[in-house]
């Protein structure tokens, strides 16, 4: 499937709120790499990690040129520190410019209310949990108001627990997440950068029957087999639209109801990822 990144503000047939919650693919560039154009749903521009301290003011400097010729997401330090409150004088300085934010290492719902007050309103927050302590906060992070998504900062995470890069190590704080968007009626989390480039559709098939609807990537590279594995197979599809337009042909248990909604929500998520 082609798409435009958000970052590129072009026309889509989906409304620019909608594609925020459908996104499958954010691409992660320091401002500082030549290039705009990605396969991605969402470019983001880094300001974090995407930059060495002594070029941060070089690197907004570049964000503001790119927000000149299409609204641009950032990553923007965390909430408080003296880089993330530069950060988002630059986002107050773009205003419309600015599609959106990921805050890096947002610790509670405080550094979303703190973060969505700073910058103009209406401005979608994706969270990144990566620490322990944010881990135990994401349920309210989730539920704030102001919080679009969450994100999985896998690297971080591990660095603060100690966990093995591990599909099992890492299932119950996935599962939390998945848990906490729900219970908050946000779209499914974003997991973390997929890993080498050809474990991506792989990475993205777990992190999907986890419960995830996307994930952060580091390499244009990664990004179709991101896709392919966020994005519901035609077999999925063809069976889940039988399902609906067939009628059982006999007495139903309890797994009926349950079925059915999950092929409506799978039919309506792959008719709304086909217009992106």
């Amino acid at each position: 499937m082609s798409v435009t990144p958000i970052a590129a503000g072009a026309a889509s047939a989906v409304p620019a709120p909608a594609r925020v919650d459908l996104a499958r693919t954010w691409l992660l560039r320091s401002p500082l790499a030549a290039g705009g154009d990605t396969a991605a749903d969402v470019l983001v521009l880094d300001l974090e990690d995407g930059l060495p301290a002594a070029r941060k003011a070089e690197g907004r400097e570049r964000a503001r040129r790119a927000a000149e010729r299409a609204p641009v997401w950032l990553r923007i330090s965390a909430a408080g520190t003296r880089e993330g409150e530069a950060d988002l004088a630059l986002g107050r300085e773009l205003g419309d410019r600015l599609a959106g934010v990921v805050l890096a290492m947002c610790a509670g719902p405080a550094d979303v209310a703190h973060v969505a007050a700073s910058l103009p309103a209406g401005v979608p927050i994706v969270a990144m949990i990566e620490s322990a302590a944010a881990l135990l906060s994401a349920p309210a992070i989730a539920a704030h108001p102001a919080t679009r998504r969450l994100a999985f900062g896998t690297g971080d995470f591990r660095r603060d627990t100690g966990m093995a890069a591990d599909r099992v190590a890492l299932s119950w704080p996935r599962a939390q997440l998945v848990v906490a968007s729900a219970a908050a009626g946000i779209p499914g989390p974003i997991d973390g950068p997929c890993g080498p480039v050809e474990q991506a559709r792989d990475a993205a098939e777990h992190a999907a029957a986890m419960g995830f609807t996307g994930t952060l990537a580091l390499r244009d590279a990664a990004i179709p087999g991101a896709h392919a594995g966020f994005t519901p197979s035609p077999a999925e599809v063809a069976s889940a639209r039988e399902m609906l337009t067939s009628a059982p042909d006999g007495p139903v248990d309890g797994s009926y109801a349950p079925a059915l909604a999950r092929a409506r929500a799978l039919v309506r998520r792959a008719d709304a990822l086909s217009r992106l």
